[in-house]
């Protein structure tokens, strides 16, 4: 079988990567799954990638659904640290989200499909597919977050925090309203912060650019249609 040294190398890596003996196991199993997959035929007309086949594959071939397994566990782990770390920048004291075991198995997805021979040379896909996949949702309990209180926005923002408000937030006789405020009363620009917040996160989330995303999904969503 043209496949059975495939499988080998693939048991090798993952066995090396279990132990902790070596570094870039993971990328080796990587090689070997994208050979495997070529050989075993799992892919549909013109190499592109069948779901059916590789999870056919994963259950026929229990060392190709360990490495799809291990692949998102570990890409699972990187994601969480990311949300903990964004949620301790902006002061949140709510549990800091990971994926849920429908994104987990979409992901080994993603990872089976990143196997087939159309693919192996667009990594960049995969990561942009990998990322997309819990980014609304996040975004989603950013909005409550963000429509919670103002201390989220004060430290997203940072020194930008006191203009955006005077600029955005709604006002009374007396006084300016919050941003939080605006969210909770503004359907319009709560849709735009959240469809910014979510192509942020997709795009890899980079914490110093956050404060500029916000600022612009304000400003676009305030700003009268004939200005815009």
């Amino acid at each position: 079988m043209a496949a059975l040294p495939y499988v080998e190398e693939l048991r090798l890596a993952l066995a090396r990567d279990r132990g902790g003996s070596a570094a870039g196991e993971l990328e080796r199993a990587f090689a070997a799954a994208r050979g495997l997959v070529a050989a075993a035929g799992a892919t549909g007309p013109g190499d592109r990638p069948d779901l059916e086949r590789m999870r056919a594959l994963a259950v026929a071939i229990p060392e190709f659904g360990e490495f799809l397994a291990r692949a998102s566990d570990e890409t699972a782990r990187l994601v969480h640290g990311a949300t903990s770390g964004l949620w301790s920048a902006l002061g949140l004291r709510s549990p800091a989200p990971g994926w849920t075991a429908a994104e987990h198995e979409a992901a080994q997805m993603l990872f089976a499909c990143a196997c087939a021979p159309s693919q192996t040379g667009d990594p960049a896909r995969l990561g942009e597919g990998l990322r997309a996949l819990a980014a609304g949702r996040f975004a989603e309990l950013l909005c409550a977050e963000l429509q919670a209180g103002e201390a989220p926005w004060m430290h997203a923002l940072a020194g930008r925090y006191a203009s955006v408000r005077h600029r955005c937030a709604p006002r009374t006789t007396w006084r300016s309203r919050g941003l939080s405020d605006l969210l909770r009363v503004d359907e319009r620009t709560r849709g735009a912060v959240r469809a910014r917040l979510e192509r942020w996160l997709a795009g890899g989330g980079a914490l110093p650019l956050l404060g500029a995303e916000l600022e612009a999904a304000l400003v676009h969503a305030r700003t009268p249609a004939r200005f815009a």
